[in-house]
């Protein structure tokens, strides 16, 4: 390949793990970017619309953990990608964008790295002194935690030109727990007869660990929507979804210690916690969230905390049948009347005759309080949905997002008017 930019570049989305890049291409850096990708084996996927473009790189870097990567014209196409951006940002998405520009002229001219800046991880120009390793660092800040969108504005005369050379061997930065932290949360932990996990994004990374804690704290679960799957909702002590709302402050009434494993503040609905319990927050990246004062904050690497502490578990005493009855609660409160086909029952009906295993996409609604009531889910990522930011017209993408990279499971879209 010619050493250009935009080779180099490709080069090293490849070794990053990129595997498709989405978007609907301009003038300028679009066109070098795409024939680069395609001949480091990275297929472009075209796209109706930048919003469309954005949230599907976003899902797909959510997914699979590699940077999504999204292309996007000069100015309004740039525009037009916020969204997406937003979602990355608050819910914890690598994801990449190539902005092309910035424009030469006052036309379709404005400050891109400025209107991205509350949103992004970090932004650069790649040039071609710099331009290699500059997408190296910034993939670096997108897949450690706080995980999220990184802006990379690329002229077509500068993709065209040589480029610097850089390996791009992609590196997540998260600390080791720190052990004071860990001993403060063992005492906590051991003094617990009847604690409550609930289950967040940070965990879809780490279940195999996540559920050998399940298992040995012998305490209710819970989770939130973006950690459905995490705990299959078949297991004997998983009571149902988590949002924050006051409904569900019954669920948790009799717990003398709740702990949030990887539950990040955005997953939760807005208002006042009323936790009558200690909170124990096991975090990969704590954010400042003044409704909530835990009595024990440990971050680092998830898989490595919950190791540690599956060690100091003490022994649960819910009375046989909490979680059942619980879960009966849950489910009665999104029961189909029986009177109208509603949500709940078009929910049941699609997880009785859809594939074990199936790939759900849900959008922002009411419909989706009954659908995580009656879904089915036993995998990360089983089910996507956009949580922090809550934006319609998430469903369909995310829905085609996940058929990309896994072709051979069914994936299915549950959307409302809105959404579509």
């Amino acid at each position: 390949m010619t050493a250009t930019l935009a080779n180099r570049i490709a080069g090293v989305l490849a070794d990053s793990g990129v595997k498709r890049m989405f978007g609907i291409p301009g003038g300028g850096s679009s066109l070098d970017l795409i024939d680069a990708g395609h001949r480091a084996g990275i297929e472009f996927i075209l796209n109706r619309t930048e919003a469309a473009a954005g949230i599907m790189a976003a899902v797909t870097g959510e997914i699979t953990g590699e940077p999504g990567v999204v292309l996007v014209g000069v100015g309004p196409g740039t525009s037009s990608v916020v969204n997406a951006v937003a979602y990355a940002s608050l819910e914890r998405s690598p994801m990449i964008v190539f902005a092309d520009g910035p424009a030469s002229s006052r036309h379709q001219h404005f400050d891109q790295q400025a209107l991205f800046a509350p949103l992004a991880r970090g932004a650069a120009r790649l040039t071609p002194e710099t331009g290699a390793a500059d997408l190296a660092r910034l993939i670096e800040l997108a897949v450690s935690a706080p995980e999220g969108p990184v802006i990379c504005e690329l002229t077509g005369a500068d993709a065209g030109k040589p480029g610097d050379a850089s390996s791009g061997s992609m590196a997540r930065r998260t600390a080791a727990p720190d052990h004071a932290d860990l001993s403060a949360a063992e005492a906590l932990i051991k003094k617990s007869k009847r604690p409550v996990l609930i289950v967040g994004l940070e965990a879809r990374r780490h279940s195999a660990a996540v559920r050998r804690f399940a298992n040995g704290l012998k305490g209710l679960i819970l989770s939130t929507y973006k950690g459905s799957g995490v705990i299959p909702t078949g297991h004997p002590m998983f009571v149902g979804p988590f949002t924050g709302a006051a409904g569900e402050k019954k669920l948790i009434a009799d717990a003398d210690l709740v702990i949030l494993a990887g539950a990040d503040s955005i997953e939760f609905i807005p208002g006042k916690f009323s936790f009558d319990a200690p909170v124990l927050a096991l975090l990969e990246f704590a954010t400042a969230d003044k409704r909530i004062t835990p009595a024990g904050i440990v971050t680092g690497v998830l898989d490595q905390t919950l190791s540690a502490l599956s060690k100091h578990l003490g022994a649960g005493d819910w009375p046989d049948g909490s979680a059942a009855q619980r879960r009966a609660m849950v489910m009665a409160a999104h029961r189909p009347s029986g009177k109208f086909f509603d949500t709940a029952a078009a929910v049941i009906a699609a997880a009785e005759r859809m594939p074990a295993g199936t790939m759900l996409a849900v959008d922002a609604g009411a419909h989706m309080f009954s659908t995580f009531a009656h879904w089915p889910a036993s995998e990360p990522f089983g089910i996507v949905k956009s949580n922090g930011l809550s934006s319609m017209g998430y469903a369909l993408p995310g829905a085609i997002a996940s058929a990309l990279i896994e072709p051979d499971r069914p994936a299915l879209a549950i959307t409302g008017d809105g959404g579509l």
